[in-house]
């Protein structure tokens, strides 16, 4: 053990022995060198913080950088697979029909009818004229009767497309053939047939004029609020042209590609076009909100705004820094090739010095308590050294002399280390034994580098991880959420029901899912379960079951056998002890006659047609996965027309709020707010009770996952609803 010969005992020694001269001088000597070591570690301190500040906000603003610039290029990728398989849609027809013009001995004569109103709401092709085309023409009878071998194509692509709006060719001799859902536009209120003056739109004069595939600005679409974008591909036979094939697509995905680009509450998104003006934004508010009529941002008095979109306009891609409203961001650009557009990416620079000022305060701490140590050791020290030196006036002239240097040699070496710590040299080695108040100041700086050090590295490290689960979980939810119906109407052609439904997971991923489909023409199928736990081992267990409930579905079988077989499964291999709770039902839709089964779900709310809703106290089985063998009942009951199901997991009425934070919003408000609007269509029911809930919690944290789904059966003498428009 070593022995601890403390600063004190030697002074005391040394004044023994000295003369007070002697002991003036090395006293003065040793007020110096305390001095000198406490502005060397002031320095020392200021240049470390310096150093480490420096190296973490490289650091940081790097991964910032790097991850902001693959996240615009992913999008934009999506964006542009979106926009080539449209062109490529266009580009088919446009192949086919060169091939009907070049190749007419081939094809037989195949009439074109006119549009038929009766049929709206369907996927209809029919045949458009100019009101300068003559339609009994002989020469336009003749092609019309020919370019009609291209209906089967054009309905073909128009089926196998969920975003298109339309899909024609249009021919140099003044007729349309046109594949769509909304023949009952084609007439004005008196009945009359409308005339089409397709070869005066910009998607047939743009295609025209440069002989390539050709974009339209985007535009809002005739017949519904939504936007859309058009492109023609022109027709050519023997070099002379012959008409432009083209289609219009609504762009809802680029408003959900906008909206999903997940970059904290101080990220942002935004689509600019070819003209410089923003298409979709998240930004509410400023310069780079999405507005009608949007200015082009190159002309923009922001000259390096600007230069930003002129370098994204050009199809460049790359990341600077960017004062944006008065606030610092970081700004990401890719190109979409197919259409010319840019997907821009903003995260503010606060968000990304975030780390490193939480870093550097944790180091501000650590040092300045450390000088405070040692400006109380060398207090210390200097306050001893005044004590004594009013009992050493007797002590002899030359042991004092030689003490004192002894006890300076340590100082001076521990000032000579502490200054050569500069820059990025973080090392402190001390290799002296002297046993006293030194020696435990040079323990101290020691254990600090070594402690610094090893916090840069795990910052670093923890970091790196964040990016990687962050990156793993956001694609976990786009997979999670492509799983389950999100397509509304998900069946546009049926006319006994109207159906919506919707899921708010806690976190990334959630537990709970929804999920209805046709098990034939007559026989419509309905779940909704709630997997127990929350996170990734919820949604992994919400998958599977998912699966085995739909594929016995599919078998034919009744909700109770459904119930059985899935239970049966889950049970064979459920080593984590995990269960679901589900409702499963099934809905003859020629009778109404509803066949369901519970398995420890919550209790559906029914309203029939001249009622109110309220709970459907059905009978309850074992919930899925805790116990083989079980067998599930069934029950039935007739939808009269008019009648509305609400299906709900226990999220929505155990979901806290209110005042005090603790309360629930509970099965009495849940009804209260079905039946306050329980005369509108499903969909506005569900964002009403949605809103309703959001107004309940306000700013409470979401502790499990709220899903929900309402039908309405409207028998077989429901009328047909209309269908989107020509974009």
């Amino acid at each position: 053990m070593t022995k601890n010969r403390s600063l004190g005992r030697k002074i005391l020694l040394a004044m023994t022995v000295v003369v007070l001269g002697m002991l003036l001088v090395a006293s003065s000597i040793f007020v110096l060198t305390m001095k000198k070591t406490s502005k060397t570690l002031a320095a020392s301190n200021q240049e470390l913080s310096g150093t480490i500040e420096n190296s973490s906000s490289a650091y940081m603003t790097e991964q910032s950088q790097s991850r902001m610039l693959e996240l615009a290029e992913e999008k934009a990728e999506i964006a542009d697979e979106i926009f080539y398989e449209f062109k490529r849609s266009v580009c088919i027809v446009a192949f086919a029909s060169e091939q009907i013009y070049n190749n007419p001995e081939l094809y037989p004569a195949r009439s074109v009818a006119l549009p038929d109103a009766s049929r709206d709401g369907e996927l209809t092709l029919q045949v458009l004229y100019s009101a300068r085309t003559d339609p009994s023409d002989p020469a336009v009878m003749e092609e019309l009767a020919l370019i009609g071998n291209i209906q089967d194509v054009l309905m073909a692509v128009n089926a196998s497309q969920g975003s298109l709006a339309s899909i024609y060719v249009a021919t140099e001799s003044g007729f349309m053939v046109q594949a769509d859902y909304i023949p009952a536009k084609k007439y004005d209120e008196a009945g009359n047939l409308l005339p089409l003056e397709a070869k005066e739109r910009p998607w047939y004069q743009g295609a025209a004029e440069t002989r390539e595939p050709f974009f339209t600005p985007v535009t809002k679409d005739a017949h519904t609020p939504r936007l859309g974008i058009m492109c023609g591909v022109p027709i050519c036979s023997g070099g002379r042209l012959m008409g432009v094939a083209g289609a219009g697509m609504y762009l809802d995905d680029m408003e959900d590609l906008v909206q999903s680009v997940g970059l904290g509450e101080s990220g942002n998104a935004c689509i600019i076009n070819g003209n410089g003006q923003v298409l979709f934004s998240t930004f509410d508010r400023g310069t780079l909100a999405a507005v009608a009529g949007a200015p082009d941002l190159r002309l923009s008095e922001d000259a390096a705004l600007a230069e930003m979109v002129k370098k994204a306009v050009g199809g460049e891609k790359g990341i600077m820094l960017l004062t944006l409203d008065g606030v610092e961001n970081y700004v990401a650009y890719a190109p979409m090739e197919t259409v010319g557009w840019s997907m821009v990416v903003f995260l503010a620079q606060d968000a990304v010095d975030a780390p490193t000022d939480q870093l550097l305060y944790i180091i501000d701490s650590i040092s300045d308590q450390a000088f405070l140590d040692a400006r109380s050791y060398i207090k210390e020290a200097q306050i001893l050294l005044l004590i004594l030196l009013g009992i050493a006036v007797i002590i002899a002239l030359g042991v004092s002399a030689a003490l004192s240097k002894e006890i300076v040699k340590p100082i001076r070496l521990l000032t000579e280390e502490v200054g050569a710590m500069h820059g990025s040299n973080l090392d402190f080695h001390w290799e002296l034994d002297t046993g006293d108040e030194t020696q435990k100041l040079a323990s101290s700086f020691e254990s600090l580098t070594l402690r610094l050090k090893q916090y840069i590295r795990e910052n670093e490290a923890i970091t790196a991880e964040r990016e990687r689960i962050s990156t793993e979980l956001s694609l976990a939810t786009r997979i999670q959420t492509s799983m389950l119906p999100s397509v509304f109407p998900p069946f546009p052609n049926r006319r006994e029901f109207d159906i919506y439904a919707l899921m708010d997971p806690a976190r990334e991923v959630g537990g709970d899912f929804y999920d209805f489909f046709l098990t034939d023409e007559d026989h419509l199928c309905l779940v909704i379960a709630d997997v127990s736990g929350k996170g990734v081992p919820a949604a992994l267990f919400m998958m599977i079951s998912k699966i085995i409930l739909q594929s016995c579905a599919m078998l034919g079988l009744s909700p109770a056998e459904i119930l059985t077989r899935t239970n049966n499964a889950i049970c064979a291999n459920n080593k984590e002890e995990m269960f679901v709770t589900a409702w499963v039902g099934i809905l003859e839709l020629s009778t109404g006659r509803l066949t369901a089964a519970n398995a420890g779900h919550e209790y559906p709310a029914l309203k029939k047609p001249d009622g109110r809703f309220e709970l459907l106290k059905d009978r309850h089985g074992f919930v899925i996965g805790g116990l083989s063998g079980q067998v599930y009942d069934q029950y039935e009951l007739i939808l009269a027309p008019g009648s509305k199901l609400f299906l709900y997991t226990d999220g929505v009425p155990e979901a806290m709020g209110g005042e005090s934070s603790r309360e629930m919003f509970g099965i009495g408000r849940m009804l209260d707010s079905l039946n306050k609007n329980s005369d509108l269509a499903p969909t506005e029911i569900l964002l009403q009770l949605r809103r309703d809930m959001e107004d309940f919690v306000r700013d409470s944290e979401q502790f499990d996952d709220i899903t929900m789904l309402c039908l309405e059966y409207r028998g077989m003498q429901t009328p047909p609803e209309s269908a989107p428009g020509e974009a």
